[in-house]
């Protein structure tokens, strides 16, 4: 298995560790961590060469445009959604999971995105 870029853009303070990145990091994986939306674009524009982007649902109640902008800017790259709510449809999202089970997380970084 590979190792991929992720580029995760979740809200959390500075300071703080994701435990979202931890995890995947763990698995050999390398991530870009934006804290808000403005920041994720911005390393997009950077680092167009990441393999997938993870955003956390949280960050489309403040800037619901975002998961648009990120297909617009990378149209090829898969869009992770990670929420709370194993429901929630956006149609720009690629995948979407449960923001709870980290182990669906890595399922899908270990197999799909592996292709």
């Amino acid at each position: 298995m590979r190792s991929l870029v992720i580029l995760m853009i979740e809200e959390e303070q500075p300071e703080g560790l994701s435990a979202r990145k931890l995890v995947v990091e763990t698995v050999k994986h390398n991530v870009l961590t934006a804290y808000n939306a403005e920041d994720g674009i911005g390393l997009l524009k950077r680092f167009p060469n990441v393999d997938a982007i993870l955003v956390h649902a949280a960050q489309l109640s403040k800037r619901p445009t975002l998961l648009a902008e990120v297909k617009a800017h990378r149209p090829d790259k898969p869009i992770i959604l990670a929420s709370p709510f194993a429901e929630d449809l956006w149609p720009e999202a690629t995948y979407v999971v449960d923001s709870h089970k980290p182990p669906d997380l890595l399922k899908l970084l270990g197999e799909d995105l592996q292709r």
